[in-house]
């Protein structure tokens, strides 16, 4: 009898454990230096996620966040069909010009089991983040906010004329 209530005990507790799991936010971070004040670093962001392919959402200036409308794929089986939505959100960092960028990528899939492709009836649900997708969000801004190329450093040394021989 004890053995068995042991084993429902652990089989219960393991049971909780999944049912509790819940949705955790996958933020990708990058520091900007040098850049445009927040005004233009919130248009640049918003000029970013159209970059990455989403559609154009809200932006947040007092709370420093854009976030992208949603980008609906859709797929005719069930739990397959996806939409996607980019949040990118700056923190500064007390100097001018000086920001932590956050990037998120929130996706969510149709648990619609009969009519997968009509968007009216569509029942979406909440599923893990898509770091990737985040990454390359966030590359699409710090492409468009920070100068391309190798450091200044590197050619005040001009390193292709010194003499190695």
């Amino acid at each position: 009898m004890l053995r068995w209530l042991c084993v429902l005990g652990i089989l219960f507790a393991s049971a909780c454990g999944m049912l509790s799991r819940a949705e955790e936010e996958m933020w990708v971070h990058e520091i900007v230096q040098d850049g445009p004040p927040i005004r233009d670093l919130l248009s640049e962001c918003e000029w970013a996620t159209i970059d990455a392919g989403f559609p154009p959402g809200d932006r947040d200036e007092a709370g420093m966040v854009v976030t992208s409308g949603w980008n609906v794929v859709e797929q005719p089986f069930s739990g397959k069909g996806r939409r996607f939505q980019g949040i990118l959100q700056i923190e500064p960092l007390g100097e001018a010009g000086l920001y932590r960028v956050g990037a998120r990528v929130r996706v969510q899939a149709n648990k619609e089991v009969y009519r997968t492709l009509d968007r009216a009836e569509a029942d979406w649900q909440s599923i893990d983040d898509d770091p990737g997708r985040a990454r390359a969000l966030l590359q699409h801004l710090i492409g468009r906010v920070q100068a391309p190329g190798l450091s200044d450093d590197f050619f005040n040394r001009k390193p292709w004329k010194e003499n190695n021989g």
